[in-house]
C-alpha cells in the first residue's frame, strides 16, 4: 500500500502505469476491508441470487424491455442498488479518488485499487457465462451448458464452465453499457463481475469477492488528507457530487458540505512529550515533539503546530515542531508534520535549512508522504513482543559472547596477528551478528528500546574492528588506536547489557521457563512477500544468459556476455567467494544483445588463486530504465523462465555462474 495526500501526488504515483490500456480503479472506504459484490454481502442475497434476477425483471418489464442479454440486465439492476454479482469499476483514476475520500467524515482512510488486468468484451465467453450463473436457480454443469446454448446459441465445455467460474473478470469500458446505466457515463463505469466458490467441479452458490484478484497498487489517502484532496477534485478538476451523480438531490449534499462552517477547538488534542534546548552561540533554538489525543484533520494539526510554535518563537530564535499521530509513531519518529520557525531577524549565518515550503505567515512546514502506510508497516513487521524481544537479543547476544571474549583477551594480550587472523576467520559472522540484532525488532517501550540498541552496538563495534583490520595505508600506531576505541565502547555497550538484563527481565516479567523455553528458530517474524498482480504473458521472453570470463595477467577479470534481454537494461555484477564473501561489484546496460562489466579486482593485485561465483542480476523494475520496462512490463509479466525470480520484495532475474583462477 501507498500513500498520497495531494491529487498531483496521487496522479503522479499513477504515472507509472501509462504504458497500459487496461487499467481499472475502484475507490472505497477502508473501512470496508474487502471489494465485494453487493449480492455477496447478505447470505439470503446469494442463496436468492436468480430469484432477485427475475423478480426485478417481472416487476420492471418496460424498463428491461430492450436489455437482452444477462450481464446488460444486471447493469441495469446495480444502477437501481438492486443486489448484483457486479462490482463498480472506472477507467478515470480522479473518479476512484473522488469516491475514496467522498465520506469525508468517516474517520476511515480512503483507498483506491489498481488493477492491470485483460479487459474483456460484453461478448466475451467468460462474460456471458459469469453473467449467466446470476441468473440460473441451480449451477449444475449440465444447466449451465444447456442454458449457455439456450441464450447465446453456442456450446461450452465443461472445462471452459469451471474455469471460467471460479474468478471474476474485468469488462471493458464501453457504450453498449450506458445505455443500461445511467451513471456509468459520468463516472466512465464499467465493472469487475465476481465468480463463484468451485470446489473440484462442483459450482457453489456463493459469490467470491474481488479480492481473489490481487490489485497491482493499493492507495491510500489518509483521514487527515480526505478533506483537502475532495476539495482540491472539485476546485481543479470540477469532480464533485453534482458531476458524479446526475440526479438532482445530490446538489443539495453538494451545497451544504461546500458552506458548512467549521470550527477548530484544540484542547486536549494533543500532549508535549519531549522539550530539548538545542541552543549554540550563535542562535536560541529549540525543539518539541507533541502527539496527537484524537484525530484531525491535516489543517486541524497545523493548527496545532502553530499553537505550540507561538509558545516557543518568544524565547526562541529557531522553533522546530514535530508531531506524531499515536503513541506507536512517536516510538518509530514516524511524524505526520513537521513544522519550523526562523526569526527573520536572526544572522544569516546562524539560520538552518528549510526544512520544507515556506507559508504566508513565515511558518515553515514538511507534511510528510508516508506516515500512515509507515505506521501499517511498523505495526506489521516492525513492533515486537517485549518478551520476544528480550529473548531473541539475548540468546543471540550469548552466541556472540564468546567471539567478543576471545577478541578482547587477545587484543590485550598485544599480539595483532593473532587478532587479525581471528577477525578475518570470523567476518562474516560478526557481520551476521550485527544484522540479526538490527533485524529483530522494536518495542513499544521507548526505554527499553534504549537498552536493546546495546545489543547491535557490540556487534556493530565488533564488525568496525574488522574493517579497520583491514584498511590499508594505516601505520600499526593508528590502526591500535582504531581498534582500541572499538573494544572500549564494544566494552562499554557489552557491560551495559550484562548490567541491566535482570531489571528489564523482571520489568517486562520474563520467567526463567518461558525464556528457556524460547526457540529463536521457532520464531517466526512475518516477513513482506511479493505477489504478482498482472497476468504473466505466456508469449514472454525466456531470458537467458552466456558470459565471457578473461582472467588478466595480474590475476584480474574481465566479465562480458551476452543476452536476450531487451536493451537498457540495468545489470549488477557481484563477483563472490563460495563462502558468499563479496569481492567486487559493477553495473552495465544492456546494448544490443551485449553487456560488459570492465575489470574487476585490484589492478596489479587481483584474486587469489581458487573457485569464485559471478552472481548478475536485474534488479527491481522501479529502479530500471523506463525504456526497458516499457518492455519487460512493470511487474516483469513478459519475462519468464528459470532464471526470473517472482519471490522477495519483488520481480527480478538472478543468473550464477562458478569459475575458478
Amino acid at each position: 500500500m501507498e500513500q498520497v495526500n495531494t491529487v498531483d501526488d496521487y496522479l503522479k504515483k499513477l504515472s507509472r502505469y501509462d504504458i497500459y490500456n487496461n487499467v481499472f480503479y475502484r475507490g472505497q472506504s477502508e473501512e470496508y476491508k474487502s471489494i465485494t459484490s453487493s449480492v455477496s454481502r447478505d447470505s439470503g442475497y446469494t442463496m436468492n441470487e436468480s430469484a432477485i434476477y427475475r423478480e426485478t425483471l417481472k416487476m420492471k418489464t418496460v424498463e428491461f424491455e430492450d436489455l437482452i442479454s444477462p450481464i446488460e440486465r444486471l447493469s441495469k439492476m446495480q444502477h437501481y442498488g438492486i443486489p448484483t454479482r457486479l462490482v463498480d469499476l472506472t477507467i478515470d483514476p480522479l473518479v476512484a479518488l473522488f469516491f475514496a475520500v467522498q465520506k469525508i467524515d468517516s474517520e476511515s482512510h480512503g483507498n483506491i485499487y489498481v488493477f492491470v488486468q485483460p479487459e474483456l468484451s460484453l461478448n466475451d465467453k467468460r462474460i456471458k457465462l459469469l453473467s449467466l450463473l446470476a441468473t440460473l436457480e441451480s449451477p449444475e454443469i449440465d444447466g449451465i451448458k444447456s442454458s449457455y446454448l439456450e441464450y447465446y446459441s453456442k456450446s461450452i465445455t465443461e472445462d471452459e464452465i469451471l474455469e471460467f467460474a471460479s474468478e471474476g473478470a474485468f469488462i471493458k469500458h464501453s457504450v453498449e453499457l450506458q445505455k443500461s446505466n445511467q451513471r456509468l457515463f459520468c463516472q466512465k463505469g464499467t465493472f469487475a463481475i465476481c465468480g463463484n466458490e468451485v470446489i473440484g467441479k462442483e459450482i457453489k452458490k456463493s459469490v467470491l469477492p474481488l479480492d481473489s484478484i490481487e490489485p497491482t497498487m493499493v492507495i491510500r489517502i489518509p483521514f487527515e488528507y480526505k478533506q483537502a484532496v475532495k476539495k482540491e477534485l472539485d476546485e481543479k478538476y470540477n469532480i464533485n457530487e453534482t458531476t458524479i451523480y446526475p440526479e438532482f438531490p445530490s446538489v443539495a449534499d453538494y451545497l451544504k458540505e461546500k458552506y458548512k462552517k467549521v470550527d477548530f477547538n484544540l484542547e486536549d488534542t494533543y500532549n508535549i512529550h519531549e522539550v530539548e534546548d538545542i541552543s549554540h552561540v550563535g542562535a536560541r533554538r529549540c525543539s518539541i515533539v507533541a502527539v496527537l489525543n484524537k484525530v484531525l484533520r491535516i489543517e486541524e494539526v497545523k493548527h496545532i503546530g502553530i499553537q505550540i510554535i507561538e509558545q516557543y518563537r518568544r524565547t526562541n530564535d529557531v522553533v522546530w515542531v514535530y508531531i506524531a499521530k499515536n503513541g506507536d509513531d512517536y516510538i518509530m519518529r514516524n511524524w505526520m508534520i513537521r513544522g519550523q520557525w526562523i526569526r527573520e531577524s536572526l544572522d544569516p549565518r546562524f539560520k538552518p535549512h528549510f526544512i520544507g515550503e515556506l507559508d504566508e505567515l513565515g511558518y515553515i512546514w514538511r507534511f510528510e508522504k508516508s506516515y500512515s502506510t509507515m505506521a501499517d508497516y511498523y505495526d506489521e513487521y516492525v513492533l515486537v513482543d517485549d518478551k520476544i524481544l528480550f529473548t531473541l537479543n539475548m540468546k543471540t547476544f550469548e552466541e556472540l559472547e564468546p567471539h567478543y571474549k576471545n577478541m578482547l583477551s587477545v587484543f590485550e594480550s598485544g599480539d595483532m596477528k593473532d587478532l587479525e587472523l581471528y577477525a578475518f576467520d570470523n567476518a562474516s559472522v560478526i557481520t551476521k551478528f550485527f544484522l540479526n540484532f538490527g533485524d529483530y525488532g522494536h518495542s513499544r517501550n521507548d526505554e527499553f528500546n534504549k537498552y536493546l540498541n546495546n545489543f547491535q552496538e557490540v556487534a556493530l563495534h565488533l564488525d568496525n574492528l574488522v574493517l579497520w583490520l583491514k584498511k590499508e595505508g594505516l601505520n600499526s600506531r593508528a590502526r591500535r588506536y582504531q581498534i582500541s576505541n572499538c573494544i572500549k565502547d564494544a566494552k562499554l555497550h557489552f557491560d551495559r547489557i550484562k548490567e541491566h538484563a535482570p531489571y528489564w527481565k523482571k520489568t517486562i516479567n520474563l520467567s526463567d521457563d518461558e525464556y528457556n523455553e524460547f526457540d529463536p528458530e521457532k520464531i517466526k517474524r512475518k516477513e513482506y512477500q511479493y505477489k504478482q498482480t498482472i497476468p504473466l504473458n505466456p508469449d514472454g521472453l525466456d531470458v537467458n544468459f552466456n558470459l565471457d570470463i578473461y582472467r588478466n595477467s595480474d590475476n584480474t577479470v574481465n566479465i562480458r556476455g551476452t543476452t536476450n534481454l531487451f536493451d537498457e537494461a540495468s545489470l549488477m555484477i557481484s563477483l563472490r567467494k563460495p563462502n558468499g564473501l563479496l569481492l567486487a561489484q559493477n553495473k552495465s546496460l544492456v546494448e544490443n544483445g551485449r553487456f560488459d562489466f570492465g575489470r574487476l579486482g585490484k589492478e596489479g593485485t587481483g584474486f587469489e588463486n581458487g573457485k569464485y561465483n559471478v552472481d548478475i542480476s536485474l534488479a527491481v523494475p522501479s529502479v530500471q530504465n523506463k525504456e526497458f520496462v516499457l518492455k519487460a512490463g512493470i511487474e516483469y509479466e513478459n519475462l519468464k523462465g528459470k532464471y526470473v525470480d517472482r519471490t522477495g520484495i519483488g520481480p527480478t532475474v538472478s543468473y550464477t555462474e562458478e569459475f575458478e583462477i
